[in-house]
């Protein structure tokens, strides 16, 4: 049953992985890789990546750009694949260790079908290996309730935790979830007193290896934390973002309260009951730490996090079907009756969203194509909308030094002394012809691409080439021509 959940699993989300081009985060983090190996073994310059990226870029992006190596974006996309199973592997071990097996094929089943899952295993980022590291932490603080001398596995749960952490700097809301699962999970077996104990050692193990890792890595890692994971960035309001979590968890999150609420009445087992109520709270967290922050980045992919908790915890109704007299087999077949009737719906819906989100960034193969000529026509600077898209697919013409992006930019004027930051930086630029090309995208309607249009018009010597429509927009490239009379101060 096992095989064939993840059988599914994987053609679902291999039927994403040639579905569009590299997304602007994916780029991002493919391309920082290839430049770090670089700089590795080169010595060649590279952006101090530790203070923007939402994850240390010594650990996935190496990894991802390898895979690319192999094979292009395929490849470094299939990685994620083979990581979200390993993801989905785990929580089918941890659900089995916690509720039984039944139980641990309808944690499977749920998460292997969900859209968050079936998008985090088409997509080249860091988020299926953060999870995969934070699945395997979980599954070692579990495992650890069956021995008596359970150092071993508790330093191992810690460990990979904070690889988890340091991999993903947002999964450190898990970190109290899995110090409490740690405890929780062995007090049945061992008592209140060595539970707390070995929950204090997770805990006080994370602490201390993540204090290291920020004294080795330096200040830029703990202003790259703060920027990714604490400031809060303008996005989608609340009850958007909520409505849009409960369309992809909302089932999951209902199954897994009602596994609470039976346990409670029907049991009393404190520690059960405790479980399954961390199980479910983190399931939820992060769709409300998001949308308390007001920001739909990367929304989907940490609703998938969730769901891993989510649905180890409503796997637990399954083992509460009642009893039919003797007749284990009527039994069985309720239980696997009740399991298709929530996987398929739930397979067929997470499908459909799966897809959709692939759509919502623009394909740039036509846009692509049309800058590998222009940029050898026009050598110079580039100033290009989400420009790590551009950086990843024409890394083997153009450098990297020579683009830049919509969202941060400084510049030096010839003869001034300090640098110009942020719209200043755009304005004086644009009107010294600083960049050769601009690249802007119709779908993005921020103010900074409004007031770098609003500079384009204005500057002399800056004609609009190139049109490259795609569903939903367009791209414009803009050339600087010299001697061209378009424009007025």
């Amino acid at each position: 049953m096992l095989a064939a959940i993840l059988a599914v699993q994987a053609a679902l989300s291999l039927r994403l992985v040639w579905s569009n081009t590299a997304a602007v985060r994916e780029a991002t983090y493919l391309s920082a890789g290839h430049i770090e190996i670089a700089h590795w073994l080169h010595g060649t310059m590279a952006p101090e990546y530790a203070a923007f990226l939402s994850g240390a870029p010594v650990i996935y992006p190496p990894i991802g750009a390898a895979a690319d190596g192999l094979g292009g974006l395929a490849v470094a996309r299939v990685l994620s694949l083979i990581f979200m199973l390993g993801a989905t592997l785990l929580l089918w071990g941890t659900a089995s260790r916690l509720f039984g097996r039944r139980a641990a094929v309808c944690a499977a089943a749920l998460f292997a079908v969900l859209a968050p899952t079936l998008q985090l295993g088409a997509l080249a980022t860091p988020d299926a290996m953060a999870l995969l590291l934070l699945a395997a932490s979980v599954w070692c603080v579990v495992s650890a309730r069956d021995h008596d001398d359970s150092a071993w596995l508790l330093v191992a749960g810690t460990v990979l935790l904070v690889a988890a952490n340091a991999t993903l700097y947002s999964t450190v809301i898990f970190d109290p979830s899995v110090v409490a699962l740690a405890g929780l999970a062995a007090v049945a077996r061992r008592g209140v007193k060595p539970a707390v104990a070995r929950a204090g050692y997770v805990a006080a193990g994370v602490l201390g290896l993540i204090s290291a890792l920020l004294a080795l890595g330096g200040p830029l890692y703990l202003v790259g934390i703060v920027n990714t994971a604490v400031t809060s960035a303008p996005g989608s309001p609340v009850l958007p973002a909520l409505a849009a979590a409960w369309g992809w968890a909302g089932l999951v999150w209902v199954i897994a309260a009602a596994s609470v609420v039976l346990c409670a009445r029907r049991h009393g087992d404190q520690a059960q009951v405790m479980i399954l109520a961390v199980l479910t709270a983190s399931g939820v967290l992060p769709a409300l730490i998001q949308a308390g922050a007001h920001t739909a980045l990367s929304f989907s992919g940490h609703v998938g996090f969730g769901a891993w908790f989510a649905a180890a915890a409503a796997s637990y109704v399954v083992t509460q079907l009642p009893q039919l007299g003797r007749r284990k087999w009527l039994h069985l077949a309720l239980a696997g009756l009740a399991l298709v009737a929530v996987a398929l719906p739930a397979g067929l819906l997470g499908r459909a969203q799966a897809a959709e989100t692939f759509q919502r960034w623009p394909n740039s193969s036509r846009m692509v194509a049309e800058l590998r000529s222009l940029t050898k026509a026009r050598p110079g600077h580039y100033l290009a909308e989400g420009y790590n898209v551009q950086v990843y697919y024409l890394a083997r013409t153009t450098s990297w030094q020579r683009w830049s992006g919509t969202s941060y930019f400084t510049y030096r004027r010839p003869g001034w002394e300090r640098p110009l930051v942020g719209l200043d930086a755009y304005h004086y630029a644009i009107h010294d012809h600083y960049f050769s090309l601009i690249v802007l995208n119709s779908s993005d309607s921020s103010p900074t691409d409004d007031y770098i249009s609003a500079d384009i018009n204005l500057a002399k010597g800056y004609l609009p080439i190139a049109t490259v429509p795609y569903p939903g927009g367009h791209y414009t490239i803009w050339a600087y021509e010299p001697g061209s009379s378009r424009g007025h101060r």
